[in-house]
């Protein structure tokens, strides 16, 4: 089959971003899901699966922690109990506290609205996602993959896992010739999604099927 014919597949059957695993909807343009996004990518980018990470994210997002402001006021207990009942029971307290510190960042920094960081520059974006505790150039990384629906500086992106997946299912690797064959921008990010999940989990059955 054509290389249009596995990114169909792809989109199709594994096309879900993480961030609406969280119950995060990034083109609606809020402040609460960017910041809800970031800590999100803290989750992704620690030592667990990112099936747990999704999970937690989801909970967190559930309890009203993706607020930035909830999440600064929240008693620190009530935060590692919520990691700690979806998946984080090695990683709970540390990462309860690196997000409420991000929290408190977020809002010291830029009053809550991390669109504040934006900059022409994709690298100096990438480095103020940095600023946010337990993130890291992986976090970072993450962030742009999927803010790139909204966020021009980003778009469009595709490297570490997802570019590697590309590769072996026998798909170009230029982001302009994938970003045609997506057809829009929110299918390409979808895309660099799909390709992501690809690579953590294998590739869906249709998807190997039409390699």
């Amino acid at each position: 089959m054509s290389q249009q014919d596995i990114v169909d597949r792809l989109i199709a059957g594994q096309g879900t971003l993480f961030s609406e695993g969280m119950g995060l909807d990034l083109t609606r343009d809020s402040a609460k899901d960017y910041f809800g996004w970031l800590v999100g990518c803290t989750l992704l980018a620690s030592r667990i699966s990112s099936g747990l990470a999704e999970q937690a994210g989801r909970a967190l997002n559930d309890q009203g922690f993706l607020d930035p402001d909830r999440l600064a006021g929240a008693e620190y207990w009530d935060v590692v109990r919520c990691l700690n009942e979806n998946g984080y029971a090695r990683y709970d307290e540390s990462t309860a506290g690196y997000i409420q510190e991000t929290a408190k960042m977020a809002l010291d920094r830029y009053d809550g609205d991390i669109r504040g960081m934006l900059d022409p520059d994709p690298d100096t974006v990438l480095d103020r996602l940095q600023q946010a505790k337990g993130v890291g150039k992986v976090g970072a990384n993450i962030y742009a993959r999927e803010a790139q629906i909204v966020w021009d500086v980003f778009y469009p992106r595709l490297d570490g896992p997802a570019a590697k997946e590309a590769e072996a299912l026998g798909l170009t690797t230029d982001h302009g010739a994938l970003a045609s064959m997506a057809g829009s921008r929110e299918r390409f990010t979808r895309l660099a999604a799909a390709l992501t999940r690809a690579a953590l989990d294998g590739p869906a059955p249709s998807v190997e099927d039409a390699t």
